[in-house]
């Protein structure tokens, strides 16, 4: 009954967040994958190469199943938003299972409250984040590998490495846990390499395809020169300092100071043999991801973690049940949740970057947005006067799905003084902040709208007609 109650609660959590989000366009990523999504469902998905602004290299399987849907069922953010549903339910009973293998009954309860409080899981989760495939089929395969069901273990690990080049990287960190699961806890190894085979030739029959198409592999010239680029050893590092401050972020440190303690903890007892899987189940996916993205320039982004930050709920709920009192249990709970919650306001200078798609903190963003095109509209102002940057450069053709197009020019393209009108916000992560300060105090201000921690602000150039 108390698990039949556990599940009931989540589904209605998951159920409300839907139903909250069903007016969020999609935001951030999100938008060159509707943008792919777009381009199949207008020309079909016959040869399943998008158009290269937005080719990742990865097989487009989130961008054909949004198409397929919006086939089916519409167009609408409505039924994107609902698209979405079946995973979410299918994370939460993943992450329940998994909880399960590792956890009393007392404490399960705990391990689904640290999910639904998750500030960067929730957020992808209303946001629509391709990740949310990439999550769902991770810890299905991570489930059906502890459970050794074959089968099950490599149509999973497939979807995982058609999803996208991050499911790849887990996709290898699946395979390493194979691995040392067999290893070190049953002192043999006995890996099925029939189960690797499928996603093994689909990754490769995907690559050369690729190729074939467009003459490239997984790293498209079309972003070598940024996102793409190999970096020094002092970028490395820089790099690598960037994913400890994201994955800690957002109030996560909490529970990475109390994971790091019962690491030691058990480690001086000699004890823990099912804490020693979940600590392999917390770094060996983290550790790879990291070898992936430290010699790479792309930004780091906090949800590139997601599967590291719900195996961490569970390691944390462990050690909660060391813990001899039921009271200092809840207490440590509440702090928990208290800092997790509170991470999705934390505010760092802009030209740090403040995980945007990745706490609730963006949620006013998308009436403000609305509210100034609104404006813009019946000032008759053209959107082709007017300079910013991402993401308010995206299309309404792709955030809000309409039939029209809508956008504001880019500002990195062109000088700012090529334009009558800039649109500044801090949901910016500008890489020139002193440029955004000197248009603050030389440009005039016509119109400026806030909600929460979000401003939008319209500037005019004083020097545009001289």
């Amino acid at each position: 009954m108390r698990n039949k109650l556990i599940f009931l609660f989540t589904f209605l959590f998951f159920a409300f967040l839907t139903a909250f989000s069903l007016h969020i366009p999609f935001f951030w990523d999100g938008i060159f994958f509707s943008e792919s999504a777009v381009h199949f469902f207008e020309n079909g998905s016959d040869n399943f190469i998008t158009p290269i602004q937005v080719d990742t290299g990865g097989f487009p399987l989130y961008p054909i199943y949004l198409s397929v849907a919006w086939k089916v069922l519409g167009k609408t953010l409505l039924i994107s938003h609902l698209a979405m549903f079946p995973f979410l339910i299918g994370i939460a009973y993943e992450y329940y299972k998994l909880a399960k293998r590792f956890l009393n009954d007392s404490m399960l309860p705990f391990a689904m409250v640290l999910l639904v409080v998750e500030p960067t899981f929730i957020t992808q989760s209303i946001l629509m984040g391709y990740d949310i495939l990439m999550v769902y089929f991770f810890l299905l395969a991570l489930n059906s590998l502890l459970r050794k069901n074959q089968l099950l273990y490599s149509v999973a690990l497939t979807l995982l490495c058609l999803s996208s080049m991050r499911g790849i990287m887990l996709g290898i960190s699946l395979f390493i846990l194979d691995i040392i699961l067999n290893s070190v806890f049953e002192k043999k190894i006995n890996i099925k390499i029939f189960s690797y085979v499928s996603a093994l030739v689909a990754v490769l029959f995907w690559a050369f395809y690729h190729h074939q198409k467009t003459g490239w592999f997984f790293f498209s010239p079309e972003r070598e020169n940024n996102h793409e680029a190999l970096v020094s050893v002092s970028m490395m590092f820089r790099q690598f300092v960037f994913i400890v401050w994201k994955i800690s972020d957002l109030g996560r440190i909490v529970l990475w100071v109390v994971f790091i303690f019962g690491c030691y903890y058990f480690y001086k007892k000699h004890k823990g043999f099912e804490f020693k899987k979940i600590v392999i189940i917390v770094l060996i996916p983290l550790l790879i991801l990291i070898c992936f993205m430290v010699p790479l320039s792309n930004p780091i982004g906090h949800k590139y973690f997601i599967v590291t930050f719900l195996s961490l709920n569970i390691g944390v709920c462990y050690l909660l049940q060391q813990v001899k009192t039921k009271k200092m249990q809840i207490g440590f709970l509440l702090f928990f949740c208290i800092m997790m919650v509170s991470g999705n306001f934390w505010i760092y200078p802009q030209r740090f970057g403040n995980a945007w798609d990745s706490s609730l903190k963006v949620i006013p963003y998308f009436d403000l947005q609305k509210k100034m095109d609104d404006y813009i509209l019946n000032e008759k102002i053209s959107e082709k006067e007017i300079g910013t940057q991402f993401p308010l450069i995206a299309d309404n053709r792709y955030t809000y799905l309409e039939n029209t197009s809508y956008k504001y020019s880019d500002w990195q393209k062109n000088s700012s003084i090529n334009f009558k009108y800039m649109l500044l916000s801090n949901v910016i992560n500008t890489d020139s902040p002193e440029q955004f300060e000197k248009i603050r105090s030389d440009w005039k201000l016509i119109k400026e709208l806030k909600s929460g921690q979000l401003t939008i602000s319209l500037y005019e150039n004083p020097l545009f007609n001289l």
